[in-house]
């Protein structure tokens, strides 16, 4: 084989089969003679292959040693176009230095094609695809730094927005510089995220970086399915029943575009009786008969209607369809887990209700959420409308075909916290050595949690205290074996499974006396001061009717001008001071008229011993008497004490 050409300042590699064959200078024309028979021309960074052999050839100018210095230490270095040419042999090796000298690593040769990294590709554009609800079309621009002949292969990756996981597409057939593609297979009206890169596609290389995410939308599509719905009617047994139909939102992968409104059908199933409303809201109320009826409910986008959603709304009194057997509600992973247990009876599906409720009913004290399960799901997780440490009334509702079922609920928090406040502690009654106390029931949204019990303390001023444990329903107890005339000091502490709180103090004294003691007491002295009160009472009569002046009265039956002046003396001059000088005087007085009576009876009788004429008439015959009469006013003799003379 011969080679010749034409000589210039510049100089081409020539190689044949892979094998350098010598270094020329050249031109732009590089003439070419194998086996002196074919004249062929080539221009530069052309292949020309005959019989099976190729031959290579590479015009270049000279080129100079050049330095890759790696930035802040790292032990790789990346050469960038223009200091690079392609189709060229390199020699390669890695030169550490410091103060005491050099070294080099081994040499290295390769081919700089096979070791093309692509700069990064631009993606001008994500729009959605024409007529189609589920297509994106994506625009790029290739790296402007390669030669214009460098093939280049692709990897698409995309992602609906809101998740992790890629998708990739491996485009290696792409015809060149087309620069265009169209995913194909996606969910209409959704987020994508998109990114591209690209490598040399025949031979060695390395893949470009990723590009820079670009984001689109696809086209709407008409709804998917129709919206949950659901049904309240807290009195089904009435003939004029309020109801409240409810429906939920699609989402966005089922609504496939922009929801405009819904459009109810609310039938009555006996006399097919049909009223249409439309709604851009997500509830609607109005009085229902006692008959029964089918509500079914649509949504429609830009696109078209969804597939109807229906419901059975019962007749009034209606045969009770059964509950399910149980329902279990724990919470789990910030989120409240709901477990039950089918009923015996196929259904369609079933309804989770959730409230708060902060009452001892059932009702619910707050807006009632809902949503609805499949026929096979045996459990459901509640993190939307839930908040910790409310107390929520869980019921689950299994939906038959003749409408729902009844309810079976249970209470649960989706976290538990300690109280509030404690309770208010009340002294009810207190005792010489018990004392009954009585606390008021903390409000449950207070509560934030299942009370488990109630723990009294108390103790006494200088020492160690004592408790007592009650259960949840207690409302009062009675302290036993305390100390009399004693200070107590006691509170009373809620406490759930979280934990206790307590609530105010109190303190109280127990009593000297017990209730018998101290009756007996004041009995007692009930009578000594009745006593006083009486001799007081007494004295004081006394007193009052001593001072008051008293008139002289002859007594007719008194003949002793001597007695009579002495009984006026006694009974006006009668003071404090001389009653003991009276009384003395009345003695002697007294013991001198006895005398003379038993004189004067002596004679009576010897008389009477002697003269019969007495003794007979002594029957009719009126003897004069003596009365003396005695008193608190005037010491005189009751006509009881008197006696004849």
């Amino acid at each position: 084989m011969a080679i010749t050409h034409k000589t210039h300042s510049n100089y081409c590699l020539l190689t044949f089969n892979g094998v350098t064959i010598t270094e020329s200078p050249t031109i732009n024309i590089l003439e070419v003679t194998i086996d002196q028979k074919l004249n062929w021309t080539h221009h530069i960074n052309t292949v020309a292959t005959r019989a099976g052999q190729r031959l290579g050839i590479l015009c270049i100018p000279s080129i100079r040693l050049q330095n890759c210095v790696p930035e802040h230490s790292k032990n790789s270095c990346t050469i960038y176009y223009p200091n690079i040419r392609y189709f060229v042999a390199y020699t390669i090796w890695v030169e550490a230095k410091n103060k005491y000298g050099k070294t080099d690593s081994d040499h290295i040769v390769l081919d700089a094609m096979d070791s093309v990294k692509p700069e990064p590709i631009f993606i001008t554009s994500v729009q959605p695809g024409h007529g189609s609800g589920g297509a994106l079309i994506v625009k790029w621009e290739n790296p402007w730094k390669l030669p214009f002949i460098f093939p280049l292969k692709y990897h698409i990756q995309y992602r609906m927005a809101g998740t992790v996981g890629w998708i990739q597409i491996q485009l290696d057939e792409i015809p060149p510089h087309q620069e265009v593609f169209t995913i194909k297979g996606l969910k209409p009206f959704t987020k994508y995220i998109v990114a591209i890169r690209c490598m040399k596609r025949y031979g060695n290389g390395y893949w470009s970086d990723w590009s820079l995410e670009k984001t689109g939308i696809t086209s709407e599509d008409q709804p998917a399915q129709g919206p949950d719905l659901w049904i309240i009617n807290k009195n089904p047994n009435l003939q004029s029943r309020p109801v409240l139909i409810m429906w939920k939102e699609l989402s966005p992968s089922d609504a496939n575009g922009i929801i405009l409104g819904y459009q109810l059908q609310i039938r009555e199933r006996k006399s097919q009786t049909v009223a249409w409303i439309n709604s851009t809201d997500l509830k609607y109320s109005l009085v229902l008969s006692g008959e029964s009826y089918k509500i079914a409910i649509t949504a429609h986008n830009s696109v078209g209607n969804s597939p109807e959603s229906t419901l059975i709304v019962p007749p009034a009194n209606p045969k009770e369809l059964p509950p399910i057997q149980h329902v279990h509600a724990v919470p789990h992973k910030e989120q409240l887990m709901v477990e039950w247990k089918a009923p015996n009876s196929p259904v369609n599906r079933y309804t989770l209700e959730w409230c708060v409720s902060e009452s001892d009913s059932d009702q619910c004290t707050g807006p009632v959420h809902w949503r609805n399960e499949l026929n096979s799901t045996k459990k459901a997780f509640v993190n939307e409308n839930i908040v910790p440490f409310k107390r929520y009334k869980v019921a689950v509702y299994p939906v038959y075909d003749e409408g729902p079922g009844t309810q079976l609920s249970i209470k649960a928090y989706l976290q538990e916290g300690s109280p509030a406040h404690g309770p208010f502690v009340h002294l009810k009654e207190t005792g010489k050595m018990e004392a009954e106390l009585e606390w008021d029931e903390i409000p449950v949204n207070k509560q934030r949690g299942f009370l488990t019990n109630y723990t009294i303390f108390y103790k006494r001023a200088g020492e160690n205290g004592s408790f007592v444990t009650v259960g949840p329903a207690s409302r009062k107890y009675t302290l036993l074996n305390l100390r009399s005339n004693t200070l107590y000091w006691v509170n009373v502490m809620a406490s759930t499974a979280k934990g206790g709180t307590n609530g105010t103090a109190i303190t109280f004294k127990t009593l000297i006396f017990t209730k018998r003691e101290m009756a007996a007491i004041i009995l007692s002295t009930f009578l000594i001061f009745s006593s006083i009160v009486i001799a007081m009472s007494f004295v004081y009569v006394r007193n009052k009717i001593r001072n008051k002046p008293c008139q002289t009265v002859p007594d007719p039956a008194d003949t002793n001008p001597h007695v009579n002046s002495l009984k006026y003396q006694i009974q006006c001059n009668l003071d404090t001071e001389n009653l003991g000088k009276v009384t003395e005087k009345v003695g002697a007085i007294q013991q001198q008229q006895r005398s003379a009576e038993e004189e004067m009876s002596s004679r009576i009788c010897s008389r009477s011993a002697e003269d019969p004429t007495i003794m007979g008439n002594s029957s009719s015959q009126q003897l004069p008497t003596w009365v003396l009469r005695s008193n608190s006013t005037c010491l005189l003799l009751s006509p009881e004490e008197s006696f004849q003379i």
